[in-house]
């Protein structure tokens, strides 16, 4: 159960989905679907995508969103801030969550055999998968961490609430690290036995594949060097700062923008747009269906990540700072075997730095020394990040631990 249009672009959930249907299962995915966009597609037929509603649907005035949004309050803020910021279309999929679980519990009246396991991810996943159940073993698929001392809005702390007490009921939870792990079965009260610990990463192994997909998309010089910033948007990513800091970095390196949503009509991308020089910064503003986004990561030299903790959204301080291994673009850039460049705010720094994995940094303005640190050393970053990823970032290892509670189950 994930209440998103963008399961896509989570390679965990993607990957959980395939294993459990290699392993035997069928496997239903309620998820949203985003409009004008490719439903996902997998190879085994016992993969059923079962719609949630369509996002983007209805074309809203910024004014009429932050009103869709508010009403919504099933979705967390890690969802509603880049949406509210960032994006203008967002269609019939804004419903209550008595909606979806209407929804969702109509599709399971076509079973005529109760679910194995039901799983579901993040808070509001987790409600609505407890909501249709019927009797069934609960999974907790924890991405974002809801933390009870950071919370500030009564829906928050009412989200909280359910989170807590029903991921006390699920025969496990799943978390991408140690840290994250620790952090939430401190909060909820969680046997530390019911914890698995999976990295949110593609399937391997690591492999180095350079391509020359952005040269000829953006028709760049032939010795031009590309950095990318693949995902999300918004004021935890940093992304204002970089786009400024762009304009001195070291000549023939150029800074590719992919974002994971459709992007085209976000004035919030229009006013990284007025900002960026358009010889250094390029935008590319639609997501591609995942079979498609291995030769947009291996067409870049370097991969560009920031976590920059924000306050005002219990999603975007310590779930922030603790990125460890959920970040899914990191992931990517590491299997591509790119070196990359993180701030040091983001726990993930460290590790950068003694694996040797790329160059850390205070904040954008150190990226010109960085690229410099990087350019000196490539093809050592390179393996170190290919290294990593085999040793640290195995997801089909890793849920192999699921797939065995969960035939537990059965």
């Amino acid at each position: 159960m994930y209440p998103r249009a963008n399961l896509d672009t989570v390679p965990s959930l993607i990957g959980a989905a395939e294993q459990l249907a290699e392993a035997g299962y069928d496997v239903d995915a309620f998820t949203y679907r985003q409009a004008g966009q490719p439903d996902p597609s997998f190879g085994s037929a016992r993969i059923r995508l079962r719609s949630l509603g369509v996002e983007g649907l209805a074309d809203y005035s910024t004014a009429n969103l932050r009103g869709a949004v508010k009403r919504a309050g099933w979705l967390p803020g890690v969802a509603r801030t880049p949406l509210v910021r960032t994006y203008n279309v967002l269609g019939a999929g804004l419903a209550g969550g008595s909606r979806l679980a209407a929804r969702a519990r109509s599709a399971v009246v076509e079973r005529e055999t109760p679910y194995t396991c039901v799983i579901g991810v993040d808070p509001d996943g987790l409600g609505l998968a407890h909501s249709l159940a019927r009797g069934a073993p609960l999974g907790y698929y924890s991405l974002e961490l809801l933390l009870s001392y950071e919370l500030s809005t009564p829906a928050d702390r009412q989200l909280k609430a359910h989170e807590s007490a029903l991921s006390q009921q699920a025969a496990f939870v799943i978390v991408q690290d140690e840290e994250r792990g620790r952090l939430l079965a401190d909060d909820n009260r969680l046997d530390w036995s019911r914890v698995v610990l999976v990295p949110n990463a593609p399937g391997g192994p690591a492999r180095r594949q350079p391509g020359r997909y952005w040269h000829t998309r953006f028709d760049l010089p032939a010795d031009a060097r590309v950095v990318i910033h693949s995902g999300s948007l918004g004021a935890w990513t940093g992304i204002d700062s970089i786009v400024e800091s762009a304009t001195s970095w070291p000549a023939g390196w150029v800074l590719v923008i992919h974002t994971r949503f459709d992007a085209e009509s976000s004035a919030y991308v229009e006013g990284l747009r007025a900002s960026a020089d358009p010889r250094r910064v390029y935008f590319s503003l639609k997501p591609v269906p995942r079979q498609e986004y291995d030769p947009l990561i291996d067409g870049a030299d370097v991969g560009l990540a920031f976590y920059v903790p924000q306050s005002g959204s219990a999603f975007t301080q310590r779930n922030v700072q603790t990125i460890g291994l959920s970040s899914g673009k990191l992931a990517y850039y590491l299997r591509a075997g790119l070196p990359v460049i993180v701030n040091r705010a983001a726990s993930i720094a460290e590790v950068v730095d003694t694996q040797a994995l790329g160059a850390s940094v205070e904040d954008a303005r150190q990226i010109t020394a960085a690229l410099d640190q990087v350019a000196a050393a490539y093809s050592q970053y390179s393996a170190g990040a290919l290294r990593y990823f085999d040793a640290h970032l195995d997801f089909n290892r890793a849920f192999g631990e699921v797939l065995r509670r969960v035939d537990a189950l059965a």
